[in-house]
């Protein structure tokens, strides 16, 4: 489907639905967003319509989870080379989006979701290596958390690994977490605009959507602190585990034809 023909009413009401989930989710448990919308959406439309209709809200929401918390500058000035390895791999990431097919993207976007499920399991092994080679594990999973937020829009499972390993309170894992997410995004806007990817049809819907997420986000934030966490999690996990068996299949569909 090209993606600057959101027209039909059902389908933008979908979109909608997700959008306002998938912030609501967010101010819950501080990140999530792009998590939930882009394999989504994907699944209505294609990759990159996923990714260009959510630009916006995905910008806003996380500079809101960035002011939220205190102590955010503090977390920004010791981390800010981890942000600038992610703007790096952002510009790749966001050249590969344009110029792959969309099956190899989507099956990528799979395997992160995957990945995504298993984080737990992940923080069982030892990553203490991490914090002896700083600088190296900074630069080697910036670029490829960046690479994966320019191409599939999902980032977690990289960062979330470095952030297991320096041991990061909650607070600054949920700052940082969205300082790579704008950052990330910002770069991932830039260079679709460059490439004349945008069109006034697409900014129009993805203002709308902002606005819709902001609303949700809002009532999320505020019951965060009664909302069971581990709960939360696993009903995500449940999901985001059909979504990536769902676009296994339909890339498997796509590949056998």
């Amino acid at each position: 489907m090209p993606h600057d023909l959101l027209s039909p009413p059902l389908l933008l009401a979908c979109i909608a639905l997700i959008v306002g989930i998938a912030a609501f989710a967010h101010g819950v448990i501080g990140v999530g967003f792009p998590l939930i919308t882009t394999p989504c959406i994907a699944l209505l439309t294609d990759l990159k319509t996923a990714v260009l209709i959510t630009v916006l809200p995905n910008i806003l929401l996380n500079i809101l989870s960035i002011l939220r918390g205190g102590n955010w500058r503090d977390s920004l000035l010791k981390h800010w080379r981890l942000a600038a390895y992610v703007l790096l791999g952002s510009l790749v990431g966001t050249q590969l989006l344009i110029g792959l097919p969309a099956e190899p993207l989507k099956l990528a976007l799979a395997l992160m979701m995957l990945v995504s499920i298993n984080l737990n399991r992940l923080k069982k092994l030892d990553w203490s290596f991490l914090r002896r080679h700083r600088r190296t594990s900074e630069a080697a999973f910036g670029l490829i958390g960046g690479i994966l937020s320019g191409t599939v829009n999902v980032s977690v499972p990289p960062l979330a690994i470095y952030f297991i390993g320096l041991d990061l309170s909650p607070v600054a894992t949920v700052q940082l977490f969205n300082l790579c997410f704008i950052v990330g995004k910002l770069t991932q806007a830039g260079t679709l605009a460059a490439h004349g990817e945008f069109t006034v049809a697409i900014l129009w819907q993805s203002a709308g959507l902002t606005v819709l997420a902001v609303a949700c986000l809002i009532p999320g934030m505020r019951i965060q602190s009664r909302m069971d966490a581990s709960t939360y999690r696993r009903w995500l996990n449940h999901t985001l585990l059909l979504m990536a068996v769902l676009m296994l299949v339909q890339v498997g569909l796509a590949w056998a034809r």
